[in-house]
Order: structure tokens, then sequence, then C-alpha cells
């Protein structure tokens, strides 16, 4: 997948800068831009991208960023280009290769390295972390954990930090779930009753 990633720095790498300047109108009409029109060459030829009518597009720079239809270059590359309109996101691909969230599971063992946290001054209470070790990305890991049932998510959770307290019966476990430095929620476990919070990965997932 890194030739998708990079293939747009090597398209930009030579542009060629017009000196003409134009006004673009923000597509809400409430202010007006001032763009420098580029043309683009790939692998040596002069390329003209299109809209999905067929119609040209003009390519640009604003503040140094080059701006190019995706699909387009996406396309002079045989590659496909996906739009997901629920989580607002575009894909690039080669042709038949696609990223596919994992498919959400009651089972969540396999998708959390769960650690016991040291610490002393907790009376009977032993604090876990389960963090997120899948491979989706940010944006794949927000589609999918949108996709989870909250009832089927709080029951994996809790059954996590059930196991846990289970290995110290009189004790309580508190196990606060994230991914990367991002907090998703937590879940109790004490005395065969568990509960489950995951209202903070609200914050940061829309």
């Amino acid at each position: 997948m890194k030739r998708n990633a990079y293939f747009l720095a090597g398209v930009l790498a030579i542009v060629l800068l017009l000196t003409v300047s134009v006004s673009a109108l923000a597509t809400d009409g409430s202010f007006t831009i001032t763009v420098h029109p580029i043309r683009i060459l790939v692998d040596g030829e002069p390329f003209q991208p299109t809209d999905a009518a067929g119609k040209p597009v003009t390519c640009f720079t604003i503040n140094g960023c080059t701006y190019a239809p995706l699909r387009a270059l996406a396309e002079a590359y045989g590659l496909e280009v996906g739009y997901d309109a629920s989580a607002n996101m575009a894909t690039v691909n080669h042709p038949g290769q696609t990223e596919t969230p994992a498919v959400p599971s009651a089972d969540l063992r396999e998708l959390w390295t769960v650690a016991e946290k040291p610490v002393t001054n907790y009376g009977n209470e032993r604090i876990y972390t389960a963090t997120y070790s899948g491979d989706l990305s940010m944006q794949s890991f927000k589609t999918w954990w949108k996709s989870l049932d909250p009832d089927q998510l709080a029951d994996a959770a809790e059954r996590l930090a059930a196991e846990a307290q289970s290995a110290n019966p009189d004790c309580k476990v508190t196990m606060y779930f994230s991914f990367g430095p991002y907090m998703l929620g937590t879940a109790w476990a004490s005395g065969g009753s568990e509960e489950s919070n995951f209202k903070p990965a609200s914050a940061w997932i829309d």
C-alpha cells in the first residue's frame, strides 16, 4: 500500500506553475480566494484531469499547497478510488485491493493488548489497560467502531474486565480502553457485577 501513499507526491513533484492568477468562488458563495493555475505532467506526459461529467478541471495552488482531483490522478495510475459517504472517507487502492474494517465481533480479545498497571495506593482495586492492537488506520477504526452495536461492545468489554477480576477475586478491576493516546471508555468488574462506559469515545469519534 506504500505506492498508494506516495504516488501523489511523485506527481506533484513535477507540476509546472503558471504565472496567471484567477479568482475562485467557494461553493457556498461566502468568500473569494485567489488561486494559481498549474499544469501537471504524469510520467512526462501532459495530464488534463476531468470531473465525473468529463469536463476539464483546473488544478491550482493556494499558499504553496497544490490542489488536484484525487480520482483523476489515481485513475491515471490505474488505481481505484472509492468513497464512503457514511464515514466521509475517500479510499485509493490497487484494483481488487481494499481495506476492509475488521468484522465486528462479540469477542474482542484479539483486538486489545491487556496489561495491569502497577499501583500501590488504590486499596483492593486493580487497574488494567486495554490498548487497541489491530492493524486498522485511525479512520478505518472509527468506521468499524461506529458499526459496533453498543450492547455488544459493552458486553465484550465487561467480559474482559470480569476475566481479569476472576484472577483477583478479592479485588475490584477497572479497565481503561484506548486507541493509542485516545480514550475510548472504561469497564468495571467486582464480585460478579460488571458495568462499562464508552461515552469518552464520542469526543473524538464522530
